[in-house]
């Protein structure tokens, strides 16, 4: 079918004119090259009608999203990919919006809605563009012309043409709207000739009900984490033969990659890159150095150590000098590897945050002068949780009188849905300190470190056992666990972090008032002995007993069976309750 495209998207983008397997395939049903052609006519149709440059394309299904988004093309029309489908997103673009939620095809229901039109992009030639946070943390529209495009896709082809079997599928977990889902799960196997699914993976069971075929997975960790936990589920579907996997979003976890690699017989990819320089390199191995696509130079900046990357993907203004990312990074032969960031975004979950954003919403709030937010990990403690913002705030008066008015939790609370419709979700700050002054060295300069000494937890995450009371005293038995995070093993034996006794007592005294509910304050201690110290890491059991009669404290605490220390504290009884 040798016209399968208008003029002049042929010439721009040609597609394989002679292909015996179809475009895509939807609920396992195959959609022909006729009618993708004829699709194709009454998509060019209805845009042809709007007489506008520039349209937003919004479409879950990624067949129809091809159909619109060639169909433009032919046209000479950019396509803007505003990546959400909020009521603002339509009323600040300003564009004709094309596409639909349902993610259900259907050639009598195309949506097109018109509005006026704001922006004005560069039509000589048909392209994209889509916005990205970039280094700056500012929404910046990133434009794409369809040499940059088809460039990569080629690189693509290039680096993993030998491991795609006759027939692959493409199948995807991660949205097309973005520069990792276009390229790797749509306009690669398009341009190729290979098949992509229209509908887009969500639970690992939808894995496990494709039919038998040869796959190619377009992933982020999140989904292979759930795959991987969920692999007993396909013990017996061996049906789905997956040539590779690619994901991007985040480093994936080198237990998750051997896990799916084990039980799925296929390597699984990190791809590397960003919305301005396309896919730059690939890897097999969280600690494996990077591969650069075929085409693609990089070099480290002599002064900030940040990794260069020349490309055919770049804008052309670009080449001559590459761009400078946000990475750290150190080469190794001809491959790189990564060595943090140099800039203030970061990641929570698959995606991309400026801090820099957050501390600037903060201060359009009346109750804020000034801000400071950090990404607190999800590491500490005895359970792994998610990745959190947390922000340090000097409050104006206002600010300090809704606190006293409101206390600490319901003001935090206040703050964070100030922000929504500010920020992303995952961008409202969880964790809140306030603070009269920022902390700083003897430059006045506010670290990183500052602010995380200001989340550092100061007691032990705790669990009751046991709690018992008579008319004369009352019992507990606690199971503690000591986070190396905790404030108190900082500068105390910086070789040898340990839990000062001191630290010790007072823990002693605070659970006892939460358990006994006693309102007296320690006193005295007596019968006070260190046996053996607590480390960081360890989970040692407190044992408290109250005597009514006396208002005496007794803890002792043991570690699997072991006396660490004990001691008793006496109550100040003319100021207790």
């Amino acid at each position: 079918m040798s016209d399968i495209l208008f003029p002049p998207l042929q010439a721009h983008w040609p597609l394989p004119t002679e292909n015996a397997f179809p475009i895509a395939y939807r609920g396992g049903v195959a959609i022909s090259r006729e009618q993708f052609r004829a699709d194709l006519l009454q998509a060019r149709q209805a845009l042809f009608a709007l007489q506008q440059p520039a349209i937003a394309l919004f479409e879950p299904d990624a067949y129809v999203f091809v159909v619109w988004l060639l169909a433009a093309w032919s046209l000479h029309m950019k396509v803007v990919l505003p990546g959400e489908d909020l009521a603002s997103t339509r009323d600040f673009l300003g564009l004709p919006w094309v596409g639909k939620g349902s993610g259900v095809f259907a050639r009598s229901d195309w949506n097109v809605a018109v509005n006026n039109p704001v922006h004005v992009f560069d039509h000589a030639a048909p392209g994209l563009a889509m916005f990205t946070s970039g280094s700056s943390g500012e929404p910046s529209l990133i434009e794409k012309t369809l040499t940059q495009l088809r460039n990569e896709v080629e690189a693509q082809e290039q680096a993993f043409r030998d491991r795609l079997p006759a027939g692959v599928r493409f199948i995807r977990s991660v949205p097309h709207h973005h520069m990792f889902g276009l390229p790797f799960s749509v306009l690669w196997p398009l341009t190729f000739g290979h098949v992509f699914v229209a509908e887009k993976l969500v639970y690992p069971e939808d894995f496990s009900r494709l039919p038998a075929a040869d796959y190619v997975l377009i992933s982020a960790p999140t989904f292979l984490k759930h795959l991987a936990a969920s692999k007993e589920n396909f013990a017996a579907s061996q049906k789905v033969k997956l040539a590779f996997s690619i994901s991007a979003g985040s480093p994936l976890p080198a237990d998750i990659q051997r896990v799916c690699e084990d039980f799925l017989h296929a390597p699984f990819y990190d791809s590397y890159g960003s919305t301005e320089t396309g896919a730059v390199a690939y890897r097999q191995g969280e600690d494996a150095a990077w591969i650069l696509f075929p085409g693609v130079r990089v070099s480290v900046d002599a002064e900030t150590s940040r990794l260069r990357i020349h490309s055919p993907f770049l804008a052309p203004e670009m080449r001559e000098t590459g761009f400078l990312s946000g990475d750290l990074a150190r080469m190794e032969a001809a491959s790189f590897k990564l060595m943090g960031r140099a800039d203030r975004m970061v990641k929570i979950g698959e995606k991309r945050l400026s801090l820099t954003r957050v501390e600037d919403a903060l201060k359009t709030l009346p109750e804020v002068e000034r801000g400071a937010v950090i990404l607190l990990s999800g590491k500490s403690g005895a359970h792994s949780r998610r990745d959190v913002l947390g922000a340090v705030v000097i409050l104006s008066p206002a600010g300090v009188a809704q606190k006293e008015t409101l206390g600490k939790a319901r003001f935090d609370r206040y703050l964070r849905r100030s922000l929504v419709g500010a920020l992303d979700p995952l961008a409202l700050p969880r964790r809140w300190r306030y603070v009269s002054a920022m902390p700083g060295n003897a430059m006045g300069k506010t670290t990183r470190r500052d602010l995380e000494r200001l989340f550092a937890p100061q007691l032990p995450e705790a669990v009751c056992q046991m709690q018992e009371e008579s008319d004369t005293e009352c019992r507990a038995r606690l199971q503690l666990y000591l986070a190396p995070e905790i404030i108190w093993f900082e500068g105390h034996f910086p070789h040898l972090p340990v839990l000062p006794g001191v630290v010790q007592v007072d823990w002693a005294a605070h659970f006892g008032q939460l358990h006994f509910g006693f309102t007296a304050p320690a006193g005295n201690v007596t019968g006070l002995k260190f046996q053996q110290l607590l480390r960081p890491g360890d989970a040692p059991c407190l044992e408290l007993r109250f005597d009514k009669t006396r208002q005496t404290l007794e803890f002792s605490y043991h570690l699997k069976g072991t006396p660490c220390s004990k001691g008793v504290l006496h109550l100040r009884a003319d100021q207790s309750a």
